[in-house]
């Protein structure tokens, strides 16, 4: 019986000698890492911004009845197209009421005419909300036509 059971270990030892051997499993090798440092960030600074010093300038809201006829701010004003003609603000005709887009896209046409008393201009303006200003000088009859007035 010891020869029996001599006989069946030999044949275990055998067959797990011979059987397929286990593949190792992969080890990790370990890489270096490397430990942050500390690192100034970069903090926003407040950028100081300019404030105007004066009050702005309040446009009149025009009314179902207009009582005169309202007239742009000195500001609006220079930025205008001018006749090259002589003329006063009585000869200025203004839109009697405002917009949103007012001033832009500005574009006018201009009329010089003449006779023996002297030369006068005629101009019609518009701007993206149309019709915006006139000037007119021409008095009733004057006919000939001319370059500017100056």
């Amino acid at each position: 019986m010891k020869r029996q059971i001599f006989l069946c270990l030999l044949i275990l030892f055998l067959l797990a000698g011979c059987g397929a051997k286990p593949t190792p499993e992969p080890t990790a090798t370990p890489t270096p890492t490397e430990v942050p440092t500390a690192t100034a960030t970069n903090t926003p600074t407040q950028t100081p911004t300019l404030t105007p010093t004066q009050t702005p300038t309040e446009t009149p809201t025009p009314s179902q009845t207009p009582t005169e006829t309202a007239t742009p701010t000195p500001e609006l004003t220079a930025r205008l197209i001018w006749p090259r003609a002589w003329f006063t603000a009585a000869d200025v005709v203004w839109r009697n009421y405002t917009c949103p887009l007012e001033g832009e896209s500005l574009s006018c046409e201009f009329e010089y005419r003449k006779d023996s008393q002297g030369c006068y201009v005629g101009a019609t303006c518009y701007d993206a909300c149309g019709w915006f200003y006139s000037v007119d000088t021409i008095p009733p009859g004057v006919e000939e036509f001319s370059g500017p007035c100056w």
